[in-house]
C-alpha cells in the first residue's frame, strides 16, 4: 500500500487540472496558449547557494547547466535530463527540483534542455537537437561519465535518443534512466483503460492528441514516437520505473519483458503499488525511495 503522503498527494492530483488537459483534447490548444503565457520555470533560488546554474540561448532553445559550486569533482556523474509534458508542456519545477536533489545526492552535474515544444516542433527535429546536444555533452564529460534520463515522454525520448545513437554509431551513454515512461505513443495497449479509471492525471485520448502533434506526419507506431517498438539490442544499462496506478505502467511493463525475453541482464524494473504517474518527482517517501534506488543504479552501471 502507498504512504500516507503518497495517497494524499493522489487524491490532491486533480486539482492541477492534469487530468483535465489530457481528457479534453480539443480543449488543448487553449489551454496551451495560456501556459505559454506563464512565467518559465527554472531552479529555485535556494540552490544557487550549491550549484552554478547557467542558462544558454544559442541553440535555439535554452540549455540550463547545474554544477557544483567549485566544480564536479573528476570522474562524476553527468545528467542529460530530458522532461516530461507529453511533448507539449515545459520544464517544471518540480523537475528541476528533483534534478538539484539527485545531482547533489551523487555530486553530480546536468544539463537540462528546454526543447522545442510540438505542435509548432515535431519529433524529427527535436530527436536531431537532442542528438547534437548529447554529442556536446559527451565531448566535455565522456560518454562513460554520461547518464540519459527522463520522466514520461522525456523517458520515451530517452529510450528513442539512445536508439539514434546505436544506429548511427555514436558513443553510447553509461546508462538510461526511464520514469514512468511513455513508450507507445498509440496509447492503445491492453490494460491501459482499466487502468484510467484510477489514473488521476492521464488519459489515452490526451496521449494520443499530444503523440499526433509531435509526431506530425510520422504513423503512431514509429520508434521516434514510441520506441517500445524500435530496436532494443546493444543499449546502455536501464532503470526503468513503473508504478500500477498509471497508464504508463503497460509501457514499462513491455519493456522490461522484451529485455528479459532477449536475456538483457543489464536492466532493472521497479514497480510501485498504487503509485501514480511520476511520483519520483515528488517529496513522498515513495519518491525518495526511487530517487535513490536511480542514484545507486547510476553508480553502479558507471562501475562495470
Amino acid at each position: 500500500m502507498a504512504s500516507l503522503q503518497a495517497r494524499l498527494v493522489n487524491l490532491a492530483l486533480p486539482l492541477l487540472g492534469i487530468k483535465a488537459f489530457f481528457s479534453q483534447p480539443e480543449k488543448m490548444a487553449t489551454r496551451l496558449r495560456k501556459a505559454r503565457s506563464e512565467k518559465p520555470q527554472r531552479p529555485k533560488a535556494k540552490w544557487h547557494g550549491k550549484f552554478d546554474i547557467v542558462e544558454e540561448n544559442t541553440r535555439g532553445y535554452p540549455v540550463v547547466t547545474i554544477t557544483p559550486k567549485g566544480g564536479v569533482a573528476q570522474g562524476r556523474p553527468h545528467l542529460l535530463y530530458l522532461h516530461g509534458g507529453g511533448y507539449v508542456l515545459d520544464v517544471a519545477a518540480l523537475h528541476f527540483e528533483t534534478v538539484c536533489r539527485l545531482c547533489e545526492r551523487l555530486g553530480a552535474s546536468a544539463t537540462v534542455p528546454v526543447y522545442p515544444l510540438a505542435p509548432e516542433h515535431k519529433a524529427p527535429e527535436v530527436l536531431a537537437a537532442m542528438r547534437s546536444l548529447y554529442g556536446e555533452v559527451v565531448a566535455q564529460h565522456r560518454a562513460a561519465n554520461v547518464t540519459v534520463m527522463g520522466d514520461s515522454a522525456g523517458g520515451g525520448m530517452a529510450l528513442a535518443l539512445a536508439q539514434m545513437l546505436k544506429a548511427d554509431g555514436g558513443a553510447m551513454p553509461a546508462s538510461l534512466v526511464l520514469w514512468s515512461p511513455w513508450l507507445d505513443a498509440t496509447a492503445t495497449a491492453e490494460g491501459q483503460a482499466a487502468i484510467e479509471r484510477h489514473d488521476r492525471m492521464l488519459a489515452q485520448t490526451g496521449l494520443r492528441a499530444c503523440a499526433a502533434a509531435y509526431g506530425g506526419d510520422l504513423p503512431l507506431d514509429d520508434p521516434r514516437l514510441s520506441p517500445l517498438f524500435g530496436p532494443l539490442e546493444g543499449l546502455p544499462p536501464m532503470a526503468i520505473f513503473s508504478g500500477t496506478s498509471d497508464i504508463l505502467l503497460v509501457d514499462g511493463q513491455r519493456l522490461a519483458g522484451k529485455l528479459e525475453a532477449m536475456g538483457v541482464t543489464g536492466f532493472e524494473y521497479h514497480e510501485y503499488p498504487d503509485m501514480f504517474h511520476v511520483w519520483m518527482l515528488l517529496p513522498v517517501p515513495e519518491g525518495k525511495q526511487a530517487l535513490e534506488q536511480t542514484a545507486q543504479f547510476i553508480e553502479q552501471a558507471r562501475a562495470v
